[in-house]
């Protein structure tokens, strides 16, 4: 009885090794154990005292921090402290979008607010992300932009998406004009979580023809992200020529950023709008993921 017994334990604790061993090198797991957040802390403090003492003087001056801003960032971005970031470009017919592919080959979550009957930058990044990687894109005009996005392939939305639901007026690209139209607007937050489902989102493509400015309280720390459990690793963000009130709300929305510490700013591209890309470094998956 005793061999006996003792052959049936060394047969369980075996197949309990062999079973652990197998699940741990088929199931992607992060190891939070030694705070990836604390390990980026001096680098992003860097970044944020940089881009601080170079745009602080135009805190209260909208139209200053408009003008003038991309200076500020295209220096800081430039620092030792930033130079181990591998930021690529995907270009398409028009603009350039800025994505960091993930460092393990882990699938990502990507969104296109806005498509523009342009896919260009989706169709290059597809080919670098992992196998599984996932696409959803909205955009109002259902013609061409459902079929080329649909060819990703990705999950194609007719639709805006905005800070509230319901029907708004909105710069909609028709054949090659832009015209303004009347269109069903969706609440971003039930986007996410009912029709996308997913609340880690690896990256944002924003081209809202305005809408974005009701957007911008959304990413700040408590913001209506935070209080949904979404979390956005990088996000790229086209500012659409601001009046006088759009300015105010942009200076805001920079210097609450600042406040709160969580993305840096980069690769701005100023015009008459502007485009940025922007990190997490306050979230530990999005660290791990993207910058260690």
């Amino acid at each position: 009885m005793r061999r006996s017994s003792a052959t049936i334990f060394f047969a369980v604790l075996s197949f309990s090794l062999l079973l652990y061993i197998s699940i741990s090198n088929t199931t992607p797991r992060f190891n939070f154990g030694n705070s990836a957040v604390d390990q980026v802390y001096s680098n992003y403090s860097a970044w944020h005292e940089c881009l601080k003492k170079n745009i602080s003087f135009y805190e209260g001056n909208p139209d200053g921090l408009w003008g003038n801003m991309w200076r500020g960032i295209k220096l800081c971005e430039t620092i030792n402290e930033m130079k181990g970031l591998f930021i690529g470009d995907y270009p398409n017919s028009d603009e350039t979008k800025r994505h960091i592919v993930p460092k393990m080959q882990l699938p990502s979550v990507i969104i296109t607010l806005g498509i523009g009957h342009d896919t260009g930058a989706e169709e290059k990044l597809i080919k670098g992300l992992p196998h599984g990687s996932e696409f959803f894109g909205a955009d109002p005009m259902h013609e061409i932009n459902e079929n080329l996005y649909t060819k990703l392939p990705g999950k194609y939305f007719p639709f805006a998406v905005g800070d509230t639901a319901g029907f708004a007026d909105a710069s909609v690209l028709v054949n090659t004009t832009y015209m303004t139209k009347t269109v069903v607007n969706v609440d971003i937050i039930y986007f996410l979580k009912q029709l996308v489902r997913r609340d880690f989102i690896d990256d944002i493509w924003i081209d809202g023809e305005g809408a974005e400015y009701g957007l911008f309280d959304h990413f700040f720390n408590g913001g209506k992200f935070d209080q949904n459990g979404i979390t956005i690793c990088q996000f790229n963000i086209e500012i659409h020529a601001p009046d006088s009130l759009q300015k105010k709300l942009f200076h805001d929305f920079i210097f609450r950023l600042l406040k709160d510490k969580r993305y840096a700013i980069y690769r701005p591209v100023q015009g008459h709008h502007m485009r940025l890309f922007m990190l997490n470094f306050a979230n530990e998956e999005c660290v791990y993921k993207y910058i260690l």
